[in-house]
C-alpha cells in the first residue's frame, strides 16, 4: 500500500508468509520461479487460468493465478526468472486438486492488482525453490490427490565446503539419488 507522507511515499510490503485471506492492498515482492497456462481438455483446449510459483526472500513459495479474461492485461510481462512487486490482489485457501506449494493460500488477480517488474528488490530474492519431505511424509501422501511431487530423490552425502573465501558464500554439496 502506497501512502504520500508529504512526498515520502511509505509502501507496506509483507511476505508471503504474512498473507490471511481476502483482499490485500499490501505490497509482496517474489521471483517468478515458473508458469504453465491451465487448459480445459473437455471444451476443446480452452485456456482457463494462468497458474504461477512464486518465491519471496524468505524462500517461501505461493501460487498465483490470473483468469484466462484478466491475462491480456499481464501476458506480456510474464518472464520466469524474473523479480516482481505485487500489489492489490486477493489471497484465498487453496482449492486444486494439485498443490505447487506448502502454503494453504494462493494470491489471486483481481481487477486492481498491480505487477510490476523490478530490478533492485529491497532483500535479494532465491533464484529456485526446493521442497523437501521424508519417507514418511511421502507415503502419507500417496493416493490423495493434494500434492503432485516432481522428483522424488534420496540424500546420500552432505558435505560443507567452508574453505570458501570469506567473500564468497559458504556453500553446501549434496549428492542425492533420484527416481523419477
Amino acid at each position: 500500500m502506497r501512502r504520500s507522507v508529504g512526498e515520502i511515499q511509505v509502501i507496506n510490503r509483507v511476505f508471503f508468509s504474512d498473507l490471511k485471506t481476502g483482499k490485500c492492498s499490501s505490497v509482496v515482492e517474489g521471483r517468478l520461479l515458473r508458469y504453465w497456462e491451465a487448459r480445459n481438455v473437455k471444451r476443446g483446449g480452452e485456456l482457463m487460468w494462468v497458474d504461477m510459483l512464486l518465491v519471496d526472500v524468505n524462500a517461501t513459495m505461493m501460487q498465483a493465478t490470473i483468469s484466462a479474461h484478466r491475462l491480456p492485461q499481464y501476458q506480456e510481462r510474464l518472464t520466469a526468472g524474473a523479480m516482481y512487486s505485487i500489489a492489490d490482489f486477493d489471497v484465498a485457501r487453496y482449492a486444486q486438486n494439485f498443490r505447487l506449494s506448502d502454503s494453504s493460500l494462493m494470491i489471486r488477480f483481481n481487477e486492481s492488482t498491480s505487477f510490476d517488474e523490478i530490478d533492485d528488490p529491497v532483500s535479494a530474492l532465491p533464484e529456485e525453490a526446493f521442497r523437501s519431505h521424508d519417507q514418511s511424509e511421502l507415503l502419507g501422501l500417496a493416493n490423495t490427490n493434494t500434492q503432485l511431487p516432481d522428483i522424488i530423490g534420496e540424500i546420500l552425502s552432505v558435505k560443507s565446503t567452508v574453505t570458501d573465501p570469506p567473500e564468497e558464500k559458504n556453500r553446501v554439496m549434496v549428492t542425492i539419488k533420484m527416481d523419477m
